[in-house]
């Protein structure tokens, strides 16, 4: 008789265990199962309005009605931004019960690497690709002009947009590039009004006989600036690159090492051609030696 009423004890537990897991399952499917999906950008968005971000929230990649436990945010972001090349999935966040919010940013037309005489990739910072055009207008208003990748990008007849380039090397380098440009409080915006085009290029230094990158900086105002060894303090450098760029604009026939408030300077007398050279050493380390060289490309200022 014992024996049977333990038995029976444990099938109440048993019972009880399984009615409450029974319970969580319903709630977890119905109480906190998706039922709105809202989008918040971070930026002003100029591409996305509110009908686009209606169909960002309709996206079939979002799952209405699955649990807000089980969603596949890595999914959902790749998804999204996928069909929406100029989109950018900042975070997906969980609201309980049953509502996500997708953070989102606008991608901005930062470059328009050549790969072609008639093909561009229009890219943003991180050379995810937002459009391809046949033709390139080299104005203030549009991508900056990125050349000296042709050979580098791995991908270039099968990327589409929404997809990334990818590089076969210097890749962390050319990222960082946008990285250091908005560490000088330079938005996308005012860097396509400044910046002409790069190109990334390569010198051997003949001490240790290695073919290192720098980039080749031209600017709207004439000025080319090749800044050697990027991947060492390169926000530090373009830092030099404009406030030395903005002394020789409106100071053109006089200049002052004191204009800059670290290291040293030395400049050659501005000729007739204003051709300048100079060194800018921000560290005794060798390594960390800033040279940037300054070309005007018109006689006059």
């Amino acid at each position: 008789m014992k024996g049977l009423l333990k038995h029976k004890g444990w099938l109440i537990a048993g019972g009880i265990v399984l009615g409450l897991i029974l319970v969580i399952v319903i709630l977890i499917f119905t109480l906190f199962a998706v039922r709105k999906v809202e989008i918040n950008f971070k930026n002003q968005s100029t591409i996305f309005s509110g009908e686009a971000q209606e169909n960002i929230a309709n996206n079939s990649a979002i799952p209405i009605g699955s649990s807000i436990f089980t969603l596949n945010k890595t999914y959902i972001k790749d998804q999204l931004e996928k069909d929406n090349p100029y989109l950018k999935v900042v975070n997906i966040e969980s609201v309980f019960p049953n509502k996500i919010i997708i953070h989102c940013a606008e991608r901005e037309e930062t470059y328009a690497v050549k790969a072609g005489e008639s093909k561009y990739f229009i890219c943003d910072a991180d050379f995810k690709v937002l459009n391809i055009q046949a033709h390139y207008r080299d104005d203030q208003y549009n991508a900056i002009l990125f050349e000296g990748l042709e050979s580098n990008i791995t991908n270039a007849n099968r990327v589409n947009a929404g997809g990334f380039l990818e590089f076969n090397y210097d890749a962390e380098l050319l990222k960082s590039l946008g990285q250091a440009l908005l560490k000088n409080n330079k938005t996308v915006a005012q860097q396509r009004g400044l910046i002409s085009s790069i190109t990334l290029l390569s010198k051997i230094y003949p001490f240790t006989a290695t073919n290192l990158p720098y980039f080749e900086i031209k600017d709207f105002n004439g000025f080319v600036t090749n800044i050697y060894k990027p991947d060492t303090l390169l926000a530090e450098k373009l830092q030099y690159m404009f406030a030395t760029l903005s002394q020789v604009i409106y100071k053109p026939n006089v200049f002052y090492a004191s204009d800059l408030e670290e290291g040293k300077i030395t400049l050659d007398e501005i000729k007739e051609d204003y051709y300048l050279d100079y060194t800018l050493e921000i560290m005794e380390n060798n390594n960390s030696e800033l040279v940037i060289r300054l070309e005007k490309l018109n006689t006059t200022v």
